[in-house]
């Protein structure tokens, strides 16, 4: 990871932190799929300088990084999030610094947090009635994630979910490839 682009969300009074979060990453996320490799896996990772577990927050501020110049020009975030000029800022793309303070990975975490979920998504894996999968799970109990998180809509079906974004820090800088949502439980990226 070498080179970055930093985009500083600026909310106002009519638009919120977290509305502009929502908007801005599914601009992220149609763009990394732009860019997805045959194999599934994109170039291009990102961090969360303000990340705040404690808190919640993911901060104002998302880091796009990858290993060159011409990978964050194909990205082209000034073309993915144009129509959000007035919310946020850009910057160029920038050399990592040399003193970094340390790599980590930004997982996403899927919490099974949906008893009716859970039971549907057994009904169809196992092929049997949505009663039969629900009494199956009788013993489960909901777990929920205590992490940062954007709202998302899926483009599959629609269906409104939070992406939940853990923290690692990593002894080294791993490179492995990210998802369409720029995280990664295996690559790291630099923390300055």
């Amino acid at each position: 990871m070498n080179r970055y682009i930093d985009i500083t969300l600026l909310p106002d009074a009519d638009i919120g932190l977290h509305f502009l979060w929502e908007k801005l990453y599914r601009q992220i996320h149609l763009g990394l799929v732009e860019i997805q490799e045959a194999n599934g896996s994109v170039p291009v990772g990102v961090a969360f300088p303000g990340y705040d577990a404690q808190q919640c927050l993911l901060g104002n501020k998302l880091r796009l990084l990858a290993e060159s110049e011409a990978l964050l020009e194909r990205f082209n975030a000034a073309q993915w999030l144009s129509r959000f000029s007035d919310y946020i800022h850009l910057t160029g793309i920038r050399p990592v610094p040399e003193r970094i303070r340390a790599y980590a990975c930004y997982p996403r975490i899927q919490p099974k947090s949906s008893k009716a979920r859970l039971a549907r998504r057994k009904a169809r894996r196992e092929n049997i009635g949505f009663e039969q999968a629900l009494a199956a799970l009788e013993n489960f109990s909901e777990r929920r994630a205590d992490a940062p998180y954007v709202w998302m809509n899926s483009q599959t079906n629609g269906e409104r979910f939070c992406l939940f974004v853990g923290y690692a820090e990593k002894p080294a800088l791993v490179q492995a490839g990210f998802s369409a949502y720029g995280l990664s439980r295996i690559s790291s990226v630099p923390i300055f």
